[in-house]
C-alpha cells in the first residue's frame, strides 16, 4: 500500500502535528505533504528532519508569518497537490486539507479536527484578529468566508470516509457538511506524567494566546480572586494580557514539554474556557493528576467527568469562572480519579483504534 498522508502547514508542533506523528509510526513509508513546512521551527521535534512535499504557497518569500492571511487561496493550492501515484490518501484537515483531490481507484481517509473554524463558527474571531472587520473590507472578507464556506462543503464530499477527533466535531461536520464521521480520539502521551502527592497551591492555564481561547477574561477572573495563577504560552493576545495582569497572574510564555508537565503534576487545578473542538491540554492535566475547570461545552464535556475529576461551568464569562473556582476550594477532587480518567485517551488506545479502522477499510 503506497500513502500519502497530508497535512495543512508544518509551522509549529501543536495538537495537530502530534496526533500526525502517531500516524506516521503506524506507517513510517508514508510520504507527507502540506501546503507549507517550515524546518527551522520543527528542529528537535519527532518531525525534524522528515521528507515534506510541498504546495506553490511555500514559494512565497516569508510565508511562515504569512500563511493565516492567505486562507482564501488554500482552496487552490490543496486541489493543486498531486497525489495520483498512492493507493491510500489519509488527510488530517482543521481547515482545507480534506478538499485534497483523489480519483475514483484511491481511498480517501480524512480525519478531521474541525471544519473550518475561521469560515464557520469562529468567524469574528479571524475578521478581528486579520483586521478585517471595518466595513467596507469587512463586506469583501465576509463575502469569501461565504464562499469559502460553499467549497468546504462541496469539498468535504470527496472523502470516501470521514473520521472525527470527538463527537462535538462529528456533531460540527453533521451541520456543516451533512455527513457522518466515526469518532477516534486522538493520542495523548499520558504516561509522561507523575502526579504529585500533596497539590501546590496554584492554578495553571495552559494554551496559544489567541482571542478565542478567551485568556483575558481567565485573566480577569483571578485579578478578582486574588488567587495565584500560571499562564503557560505565547501568542498575539500577550500583549494585552500583560497590561491586564495583577501580581498574582504569572505569564510565563512558551516551555519546554518537560515544565509544562512538572506545574501540572502540581497544580491545585487547570483551568480552561475556550470551547474546543478536543482539548488536549485538558487531558495532559487531567493525566497529571490535575482537576480541570472548565466552560462546559465542546470537548471539556467528553474529557472531564463533572464533580468526580474536575468541574464544568455554565457561564462562558469571568463571573462564571470564577464561581467554579470557588465552588472547587470546597471541593476534594480525588487525584487518582483524575489520572485514571485520562487513560480513556491513552496514545495505544489510539493506535488499536486507527489501525483497526484502516484494517477495515482498506482492502
Amino acid at each position: 500500500m503506497k500513502l500519502a498522508i497530508v497535512h495543512e502547514w508544518l509551522n509549529i508542533y501543536g495538537g495537530s502535528e502530534r496526533l500526525l506523528v502517531e500516524a506516521l509510526k503506524l506507517h513510517p513509508q508514508a510520504q507527507l505533504h502540506a501546503l507549507i513546512h517550515n524546518k527551522q521551527n520543527l528542529i528537535g521535534t519527532p518531525l525534524e528532519g522528515r521528507s515534506v512535499k510541498t504546495s506553490f504557497l511555500q514559494k512565497i518569500p516569508r510565508v511562515e508569518h504569512l500563511y493565516r492571511g492567505l486562507l482564501p487561496i488554500m482552496p487552490f493550492a490543496i486541489e493543486s497537490m498531486d497525489v495520483r501515484e498512492y493507493d491510500v490518501v489519509l488527510s488530517i484537515s482543521h481547515a482545507v486539507a480534506h478538499g485534497i483531490k483523489t480519483h475514483q481507484d484511491q481511498i480517501h481517509i480524512s480525519y478531521v479536527c474541525t471544519p473550518m473554524r475561521y469560515a464557520w463558527h469562529l468567524q469574528d474571531d479571524y475578521l478581528h484578529l486579520h483586521h478585517l472587520d471595518k466595513p467596507l473590507i469587512g463586506a469583501a472578507a465576509r463575502l469569501t468566508l461565504s464562499l469559502l464556506r460553499h467549497w468546504d462543503r462541496v469539498s468535504a464530499a470527496r472523502a470516501d470516509h470521514l473520521l472525527a477527533i470527538s463527537q462535538w466535531t462529528a456533531q460540527k461536520i453533521q451541520q456543516a457538511w451533512g455527513r457522518e464521521a466515526q469518532v477516534i480520539y486522538p493520542p495523548v502521551d499520558v504516561e509522561r506524567f507523575s502526579p504529585a502527592s500533596e497539590r501546590d497551591d496554584f492554578y495553571i492555564h495552559v494554551s496559544r494566546l489567541v482571542p478565542y481561547k478567551m485568556t483575558a477574561e481567565i485573566v480577569c477572573a483571578f485579578n478578582e480572586l486574588n488567587l495565584p495563577l500560571l499562564i503557560v504560552g505565547d501568542g498575539p493576545e500577550m500583549p494585552r494580557l500583560q497590561k491586564l495582569a495583577k501580581e498574582n497572574v504569572k505569564l510565563l510564555g512558551h516551555q519546554p514539554d518537560e515544565v509544562i508537565a512538572d506545574l501540572l503534576n502540581r497544580a491545585k487545578a487547570f483551568v480552561y474556557m475556550a470551547v474546543e473542538d478536543f482539548g488536549i491540554a485538558m487531558v495532559e492535566a487531567q493525566a497529571a493528576g490535575c482537576p480541570v475547570i472548565a466552560y462546559g461545552k465542546g470537548g471539556a464535556v467528553e474529557i472531564v467527568k463533572d464533580g468526580e475529576t474536575g468541574l464544568l461551568f455554565q457561564e462562558q464569562s469571568s463571573r462564571g469562572l470564577s464561581g467554579a473556582v470557588l465552588q472547587s476550594e470546597k471541593k476534594k477532587i480525588n487525584s487518582r480519579a483524575a489520572s485514571a480518567n485520562a487513560a480513556r485517551f491513552s496514545s495505544k488506545r489510539f493506535r488499536e483504534e486507527f489501525l483497526s479502522f484502516m484494517e477495515s477499510v482498506v482492502k
